[in-house]
């Protein structure tokens, strides 16, 4: 499992406003308020899904209620729940998340928000290259429309993610994948 450190993308967006003006040292933007809130919500449905625990959902709808309020929640808990399943179901391999209460994000949970990212991008190549490096399988279609489902709800909701959460998905992919690495 790979954790997410300081100074990845989602956590280095963070401005410094310690001039004395009493304010926190670190104010996070808002697309990356909204990155941390599509992964932990992610991670939260895998937990559901794999331990049956259903408060995990509860924590997912918290998540969403916070910044989008509750009617909003239950629609984007349900198009999570169709993302979840089809990335969980379409999956090569066994999707791996954090523990409920970790901080930061692993591989995974940042592949599934740059799915999501660049789906309400319209980054189709991206898209795909995030969807296949996730479920290293080439049936990726399903989990590209669920993801489009899941966040035409988060712009639907105000919450947009950024182009800059849209990963390079090769540099993730494990060697094996057949992919031709360059050594320059």
């Amino acid at each position: 499992m790979v954790f997410i450190a300081r100074n990845d993308p989602v956590s280095r967006h963070f401005s410094d406003h310690s001039h004395g003006s009493g304010a926190p040292p670190w104010t996070p933007r808002s697309d990356l308020r909204i990155a941390q809130m599509v992964g932990r919500s992610f991670r939260c449905g895998m937990l559901a899904r794999k331990g049956g625990n259903a408060a995990s959902w509860s924590f997912a709808w918290q998540e969403f209620a916070g910044l989008t309020g509750s009617q909003s929640a239950d629609l984007l808990v349900g198009r999570l729940a169709t993302f979840v399943e089809t990335v969980d179901s379409s999956a090569a391999r066994p999707i791996e998340v954090l523990p409920a209460g970790c901080p930061g994000l692993c591989r995974d949970e940042c592949l599934a928000v740059s799915i999501i990212a660049a789906s309400q991008l319209g980054a189709c190549p991206a898209l795909k290259a995030c969807a296949f490096a996730l479920l290293q399988s080439w049936e990726v279609e399903p989990c590209i429309r669920s993801a489009g489902a899941f966040s035409e709800g988060l712009r639907q909701a105000g919450q947009m993610l950024s182009a800059d959460l849209v990963c390079n998905a090769l540099a993730l992919m494990p060697a094996s994948s057949g992919r031709t690495v360059s050594h320059a």
